[in-house]
């Protein structure tokens, strides 16, 4: 066999690469290797629904791409092969939406990949989707309604839902007992009911306040039972004129109105009904009376600003009786006193020309900042330990027209304070010193405008000031007929 010389050897090898150098020279030049397209795959390819079986317009898709060059780094998906959206993602939830009338439809879904070199599939994957309009939900929260009881105004919040889509809700409409169905606006979350003829019995129409807004709205809805009960309904509908299942409110007791002078009563049973039988006894007109203590607080308005504010509207005198229990608000758990709840109210009552007296007492250390505006109090006074008044002492007037009063009992604890600028003192009181304690005198003070009284306020509890029982009426009496009657 004759030998391959390396001078043979190297001469082939040379030949040899040179030659593949050409053919792949040649190629690149004359005729280009073409680059594979990607290919796109729904993770379903059909669906087979049809009739009540039909998706809800929000549905779950994905779907993955291959490509035998290179890589798949981008998605786009459309409905009608024109519009594309592009997308990284490799599935999504999707909310479809069906056109105004119409209870079902098909929707045209594709998507196509694209690699690292921009390609993109040709033959994008298809799928119909067959979808089904799904019924609205309406609820009210129960939890912002009042007790079983209410005095003239209910207040409530409300929320709506559906499947498809918030936004495919049109309207809702609210209906008192048997009455009517109205449109209310679906946008305002809470709403407030007021009878518009308050002393009216039996069947009224009912104003319309949207948020916390005093203005009521051009609305007014019938079926309102005055001194009976009172049963709301709601209900949504939907593009496709779908309605929800009607949500029902527990039934709420209404009160009536049969005098211009309301009682809020803020403690104990036993202690308000000592109030009611004093005014009683010297307001020959009658009075309305709430109570904002019994069973723990049930009947004080979860929102004071409207509900509150609404109720005080109707009324041209307001007698507040409390002390320095404190209260959970049930709907925010918040614990204040009732007069801080009630002053920004209150503020707005003595504003708009309403007539308040208060009687109360604070806790120690109370700090009045949050009740300033709305009641004289600028600042408790007093040092360390506390003032005290004995059964041979009184608190006695500025004005030698008003009657001292004594009480039955010891009273510890007093709050004498410091009026606001707007106020002048009215009752002062011969305080004894319990321990270390210095301080002012005043226990009570007045507010006027023009002359006229309009707010009257003692920072101590009154009922215990009836060791002459006459002269308590007494106050009371120049208070409400007199100092009052403008």
């Amino acid at each position: 066999m004759p030998s391959l010389s390396p001078y043979n050897f190297r001469t082939k090898s040379v030949i040899a690469i040179g030659l593949v150098l050409f053919l792949f020279f040649s190629c690149k030049e004359d005729s280009p290797v073409a680059l594979s397209y990607p290919d796109t795959h729904l993770s379903v390819e059909k669906i087979e629904l049809s009739g009540a079986d039909r998706l809800n317009s929000s549905v779950r898709l994905s779907w993955y791409g291959t490509d035998r060059d290179g890589l798949v780094v981008a998605y786009e998906f459309s409905t009608d092969e024109v519009n594309w959206s592009r997308t990284t993602q490799r599935d999504s939830v999707f909310k479809f939406s069906i056109e105004a009338g119409q209870d079902s439809t098909d929707i045209d879904f594709y998507v196509r990949a694209i690699d690292n070199d921009d390609l993109i599939d040709q033959t994008p994957a298809y799928l119909s989707i067959p979808l089904k309009n799904s019924p609205p939900s309406v609820t009210f929260e129960e939890e912002s309604f009042p007790g079983d009881t209410s005095f003239g105004v209910v207040t409530f919040r409300w929320s709506y839902d559906d499947p498809d889509g918030v936004s495919t809700v049109t309207n809702a409409y609210l209906r008192i007992n048997e009455g009517t169905w109205y449109e209310i606006d679906r946008s305002v979350p809470m709403i407030s009911l007021r009878t518009s003829n308050s002393k009216s019995l039996g069947q009224v129409d009912a104003d319309v306040f949207y948020r916390t807004t005093l203005s009521k709205e051009d609305l007014a809805i019938d079926g309102w039972n005055n001194n009976g009960e009172n049963v709301f309904y709601l209900k949504v509908v939907d593009l496709a004129g779908t309605e929800s299942i009607l949500d029902t409110s527990s039934a709420v007791f209404n009160k009536r109105q049969t005098s211009d002078l309301l009682l809020i009563n803020g403690q104990p049973g036993n202690v308000n009904e000592e109030y009611r039988k004093l005014i009683s006894k010297v307001y020959p007109k009658g009075f309305d009376a709430i109570d904002f203590a019994e069973n723990g607080g049930e009947n004080q308005p979860v929102f004071w600003n409207p509900t509150f504010s609404l109720l005080t509207e109707l009324y041209d005198k307001l007698i507040f009786n409390t002390d320095q229990s404190l209260f959970a608000n049930r709907l925010t758990s918040q614990s204040a006193l009732l007069l801080e709840f009630a002053a920004p109210v209150m503020q707005n009552f003595t504003d708009g020309g309403g007539k308040s007296f208060v009687t109360t007492s604070f806790p120690a250390g109370f700090d009045p900042i949050d009740i300033r505006g709305a009641f004289p109090v600028d600042s408790l006074s007093g040092t360390s330990g506390q003032a005290v008044i004995e059964t041979d002492s009184s608190i006695y007037p500025m004005d030698g027209s008003y009657p001292n009063l004594q009480p039955q009992n010891l009273v510890l604890g007093v709050d004498p304070f410091i009026p606001t600028i707007d106020a002048k003192p009215f009752y002062k009181g011969q305080l004894k010193s319990f321990g270390a304690w210095k301080g002012n005198d005043v226990v009570g003070a007045i507010r006027e405008e023009n002359g006229k009284t309009k707010q009257v306020f003692f920072s101590v509890e009154l009922y215990r000031f009836n060791k002459d029982p006459q002269q308590l009426l007494m106050l009371f009496d120049r208070i409400l007929n007199t100092e009052f009657n403008w």
